[in-house]
């Protein structure tokens, strides 16, 4: 599973916004990702951001929403 998808599924559960970190540190728990690195909150953050920009540039609507700095919820 992708990272984007991962959150998709990590906020769904959550019912609400969460911040980057926990997100993270949820799907970890689930094992929908795989850390490769010392940081995966900033591919999780990367992730979503490309998601977006990638959605609106096809005129589709886009699955996040930044609610405050660093948490999202889905749109």
């Amino acid at each position: 599973m992708n990272f984007a998808d991962a959150a998709v599924q990590v906020l769904r559960e959550s019912g609400g916004p969460l911040p980057i970190a926990e997100i993270t540190r949820r799907a970890l728990k689930q094992g929908l990702i795989i850390a490769k690195s010392d940081d995966p909150a900033t591919y999780v953050r990367a992730a979503i951001r490309k998601d977006n920009r990638r959605r609106e540039s096809r005129n589709e609507p886009a699955r996040f929403r930044l609610v405050s700095p660093g948490v999202y919820s889905l749109s």
